[in-house]
């Protein structure tokens, strides 16, 4: 058959044409910026690794089987400390409720399992959900910070149905913990790109898509980007893609001659309305014991309830930060060194509209395809079952 174009040299867009190739299937992989990887990066700094997004990937046997294939066997995992997680409520809490809560919502969770109506409705947000299920305590304290820091959204915007559904519906065990390549995030795009091209993909950076339909395409860009390289082929598609709103993202690390945070566990969420802006911190090195450097934390702003942060110069940044720091362990603490990376689009609202759009699905043109987090769910382990999946699919056409 014909190469198949791949528009989008991101993870989604490298993981198509790894499947794709690994079929046998020509493949031409079209990237407008200068780099693959899209918003995976790992920045070496004379202080210490700097992930630009993601630290590490929740492990599946997609993740294993890919990894193993491209020579990247030795996957480090989380301390098993870090894995702890915390919300703050005054301070940091594993579990955020009191006990009348935690009473609260055992007895509500029990009442709408035995009425059945436990499931999320359509087009029932987040918060009206975990209020008819959860109580409203619950959705405050807990339900609402850990989608927010999973998600960036607002609960009072987000579909019940996309992010909570899949919870009530999975009957799948999952692999516990997240692993990460030794060298970071970037090392695992390295290890695609060269695996690409020693399968002889073409690559071609600084190029703008331009599609005419005659030849099989996967669109694996932001649901923007692919709106408009859609316009002219598939003009229903390119509306419905127009109408996912892209929340931005913030991202500062700073790093510290001593760890001055003494917190442990992977981080910890912050629900909104309370007096650190954040919408968590990562404490970077409990994460992975391999990741050399000083210590190191990320903190992270924006979404859906604070996207007017992406526009701050870096020093409104870095006073925000510190300001938050110390509310939250009571010290003002200098960094030796801070790396901020903004993104405008970084992730896909999973609000009502996307529930909407992705109910009623793209008209798509024959050969036509799409993988993206805005497609049926966000983490690399369901990019690379996407692709895989539209591999198949490009497969049975040949």
């Amino acid at each position: 058959m014909s190469a198949v174009t791949v528009v989008g040299g991101g993870f989604s867009g490298l993981a198509t044409a790894y499947y794709l190739s690994r079929a046998g299937i020509p493949v031409e992989i079209i990237e407008k910026g200068d780099r693959l990887g899209g918003l995976i990066a790992t920045l070496q700094t004379p202080h210490g690794p700097v992930e630009t997004a993601a630290v590490g990937m929740r492990n599946s046997d997609h993740v294993d089987a890919v990894c193993r294939d491209l020579g990247l066997p030795m996957l480090c995992s989380t301390r098993s400390y870090s894995r702890a997680r915390y919300i703050y409520r005054q301070r940091p809490r594993r579990w955020p409720l009191n006990p009348g809560e935690w009473f609260a919502l055992a007895a509500r969770f029990a009442t709408a399992t035995a009425r059945g109506s436990r499931r999320p409705r359509p087009l029932e947000t987040v918060e009206q959900w975990g209020a008819r299920v959860m109580g409203r305590r619950a959705t405050r304290w807990l339900l609402g910070p850990t989608l927010q820091g999973m998600y960036a959204g607002d609960p009072a915007c987000l579909s019940a149905s996309l992010v909570c559904g899949p919870w009530e519906r999975s009957g799948r065990p999952a692999r516990k913990g997240m692993v990460a390549p030794a060298s970071g995030m970037q090392q695992l795009i390295d290890a695609l790109e060269r695996r690409l091209r020693a399968r002889e993909v073409s690559i071609r950076l600084n190029t703008d898509a331009r599609l005419d339909g005659s030849t099989p395409a996967v669109i694996c860009t932001s649901a923007r980007d692919a709106a408009a390289i859609l316009r002219d082929v598939a003009p229903d598609a390119s509306e419905a893609l127009s109408t996912i709103d892209m929340l931005p993202v913030v991202r500062i690390t700073a790093f510290y001659p001593d760890e001055t945070m003494h917190q442990r566990g992977r981080g910890i969420l912050f629900p909104r309305g309370g007096d650190i802006r954040a919408l968590g911190v990562l404490f970077n090195t409990n994460i992975f014991p391999h990741r050399a450097g000083q210590y190191s934390e990320s903190w992270i702003y924006g979404g859906a309830a604070d996207r007017d942060v992406v526009d701050l110069s870096e020093d409104e940044l870095g006073a925000m930060m510190d300001r938050d720091r110390q509310r939250l362990c009571g010290r003002c603490d200098t960094p030796a060194a801070r790396v901020v990376h903004r993104s405008r689009a970084a992730l896909p609202h999973y609000d009502l509209q996307l529930e909407s759009v992705q109910a009623r699905g793209l008209d798509l043109p024959r050969g036509f395809f799409v993988v993206g987090n805005y497609v049926a769910g966000i983490g690399l382990p369901t990019l690379l079952e996407q692709a895989e999946a539209v591999a198949a699919r490009v497969r049975e056409m040949a």
